[in-house]
């Protein structure tokens, strides 16, 4: 099986390696620089191959996007997947904070790009998706996950969402319990045969 997995924003793949070393139990994983905005990275990772896709943050929102098209098995942290949403909470913060910074980036799309990159817009086409968030979360609130799991459950997808008591991203004392979550999740889609994996 071979897995993309996507970083967020000013992250790198060293950062994100609690997300792609549990996927090399079960094949290849490809965890490329991504400095790219959503629909330009969208772009891009529907040009390769893979079976599963994961990410986080903003890697997260594009891993959805793609598994959408492509009606593979999605892993998403911390995920923005209503970017208007998205937009309206950032717009409370400082401008010289994290989230105020965030704020101008996102309020420099128009709006109507922005619902069409949104994961939620999409989630009839999410067939099997493993949503991961921190109940801290000040960066993308855990009502993106929420929300975009009820929505796929409506269409008669499979939707599993695990709430952690992290903010954005993951401590290292979560490492290990996410590892296990990834492990159990991708092991049971692999014996309801939606993926073929070597472990």
């Amino acid at each position: 099986m071979h897995s993309i997995v996507l970083h967020g924003k000013g992250s790198s793949p060293s950062k994100v390696e609690w997300l792609s070393v549990p996927l090399k139990r079960f094949g290849t994983v490809e965890v490329p620089n991504f400095d790219y905005d959503v629909e330009q990275g969208l772009e891009i990772v529907l040009k390769t191959d893979f079976q599963l896709i994961a990410g986080h943050s903003r890697g997260g929102t594009v891993a959805l996007l793609a598994g959408a098209r492509r009606g593979v098995p999605v892993i998403a942290v911390s995920a923005p997947t209503d970017r208007l949403l998205q937009l309206e909470h950032l717009s409370k913060f400082p401008e010289d904070s994290e989230q105020g910074k965030l704020y101008r980036y996102l309020s420099s799309f128009p709006r109507e790009k922005l619902l069409e990159t949104s994961p939620i817009a999409h989630a009839s086409s999410l067939r099997n998706i493993l949503l991961i968030h921190g109940e801290g979360d000040d960066v993308v609130p855990i009502i993106h996950s929420e929300r975009l799991c009820d929505k796929v459950r409506e269409a008669g997808n499979s939707c599993e969402i695990v709430k952690l008591n992290m903010r954005h991203s993951p401590p290292k004392h979560l490492y290990g319990e996410i590892e296990n979550v990834i492990v159990n999740w991708v092991n049971s889609l692999c014996k309801k045969g939606v993926l073929s994996c070597s472990t």
